[in-house]
């Protein structure tokens, strides 16, 4: 019987791939229409603003004529056309400023990694803890509201909080600051920057892990207990092991965004109070692309912007494979 059985599969799975390709896909289609009116508006939604936009690589490939024509407002088409095809561009962009840029976003992101990171994974462990289910979610829906509020809020709120005038802790700190704003100090900028994500983004990035421990068989925890384990030993060797693959998976895309750290927190930090004596040394990629593309003067380059766009993008497809691997290799879990 299960001879016939396996019979009937393969002689159906022969029977479909001899019809061709795209009478299948027709038939697929038939099939589950239903489901794919779904899938639509997330397809146009990624053709608009992930697909279309990556025409502005080729802007990375183009001599200075393209910059000029772009100045005097020449049609995109039309300066493509009449600017010629060069690789040049790569090799202007590895200036001072780049190199600022990029080690400020290499250094911002290893903190992170190290630091806020692992913040959501004990938050996560630590709401677990909590007896009442109730009470856990509502620790993490005010964990979580930072999260909906704009940088423009957090930034302002966060500032007024260390004015040595209306602000508490400020007025606090104006003793060691000689009555200035903490957020001036150039030497203040980087561990601000972290302590604004941790406050805005922990909670939020604890949903995940919490959620995937919620999921892990309750009898495990009981015969750990009885075997005498105590809460460090429940988590270190039973918490965390289960929710590897959760861990893997975010650690992954966090290495592939390691050249990126948000334009808009960058520009907003470095735009309140007085930060024009260290403006440039802060400067990270994000910040570096939006000033050659956007900014104001005679820096701006649009096929300087777009090459360093296309540098990052490889940069975080490249760590994206390299973490994959490491992942895979030591905590046996990865994106594929």
């Amino acid at each position: 019987m299960t001879s016939a059985t396996h019979a009937l599969k393969r002689s159906a799975k022969e029977n479909v791939y001899k019809k061709g390709f795209w009478q299948r896909q027709k038939e697929g289609f038939q099939k589950n229409k239903g489901i794919l009116w779904f899938i639509i508006p997330a397809a146009a939604f990624t053709i608009v603003f992930s697909y279309i936009p990556m025409f502005g690589v080729t802007f990375a490939f183009k001599d200075t004529l393209f910059d000029k024509a772009m100045r005097s407002n020449a049609n995109i088409l039309g300066a493509l056309a009449y600017s010629n095809w060069t690789l040049d561009t790569f090799g202007s962009i590895f200036n001072d400023t780049f190199f600022v840029a990029l080690s400020n976003s290499l250094i911002i992101n290893l903190i992170k990694l190290f630091l806020v990171f692992p913040l959501s994974i004990i938050l996560a462990i630590q709401l677990s803890e909590i007896k009442s289910q109730k009470l856990a979610k509502l620790i993490l829906i005010i964990l979580c509201i930072p999260n909906f509020l704009s940088w423009t809020v957090v930034i302002k709120v966060w500032t007024n909080f260390f004015d040595p005038e209306i602000g508490m802790l400020g007025r606090w700190l104006s003793g060691l600051t000689n009555g200035e704003h903490i957020t001036y100090y150039e030497a203040s900028f980087k561990p601000l920057f972290i302590f604004y994500a941790a406050w805005k983004g922990a909670g939020w990035g604890s949903i995940l892990y919490y959620a995937a421990i919620t999921g892990i068989d309750k009898s495990y925890y009981e015969s750990a207990t009885l075997d005498g384990a105590n809460k460090f030993q429940k988590a270190l060797y039973l918490t965390i092991p289960s929710i590897g693959g959760t861990i893997a998976l975010m650690l992954v895309l966090n290495i592939s965004g390691f050249t990126g750290v948000g334009l808009e927190q960058v520009k907003l930090m470095l735009d309140t109070g007085n930060a024009s004596a260290y403006y440039q040394t802060q400067w990270t990629l994000d910040l570096y692309i939006w000033e050659l593309s956007i900014g104001q003067g005679a820096g701006v380059s649009y096929v300087q912007a777009a090459a360093v766009g296309v540098f990052n993008g490889f940069v975080s497809l490249f760590l994206m494979l390299l973490g994959n691997a490491i992942t895979t290799k030591t905590l046996h879990r990865g994106l594929w």
